[in-house]
């Protein structure tokens, strides 16, 4: 009921049905959030590589093969003047370390806004959730104090 006393009759199902849907909004958006965290942590580790390379003249460095890190390889850095980067989709460029540097970070400052925004839908729609679990809830003990009236 709401404050002006109206009633709305939906049917229990259709609460069931909104409410696993909005269970998979959730998960996705979890999801989503987890994916752009990774993102925002492979591009710390960028930054901090090129920082490396450009204050400690590194000749060689130990490269992962795989992004668990099960296996590492030994590289010689012949040209430690420029660095390629992923710039979006399948693209990358060649841009001096100052530059892949701009890049990173203006790529970091995009995903925490990013983040935020997914944070406070996924804040928003477990709100919703909440209130479809209390209507349901409600149905519940409603049912239950009918079938003991009757």
């Amino acid at each position: 009921m709401s404050s002006e006393g109206i009633r709305v009759a939906v049917p229990l199902e259709a609460v069931v049905a909104e409410l696993e849907r909005t269970r998979r909004h959730i998960e996705g958006l979890q999801e989503n959030i987890r994916r752009a965290v990774d993102r925002l942590n492979d591009l710390a580790i960028a930054r901090d590589l090129i920082s490396t390379i450009k204050l400690s003249k590194v000749e060689e460095i130990l490269v992962p093969t795989d992004k668990s890190g099960t296996l590492y390889v030994y590289a010689k850095l012949d040209k430690a003047d420029s660095v390629v980067v992923h710039i979006g989709q399948d693209y990358f460029v060649e841009l001096s370390p100052e530059k892949a540097m701009e890049v990173i970070v203006r790529e970091e400052g995009e995903i925490k806004e990013l983040i935020k925004e997914l944070e406070k839908e996924l804040e928003d729609t477990s709100r919703y959730f909440k209130s479809l679990q209390d209507v349901l809830l409600a149905a519940r003990t409603q049912a239950r104090q009918g079938g003991r009236a009757g």
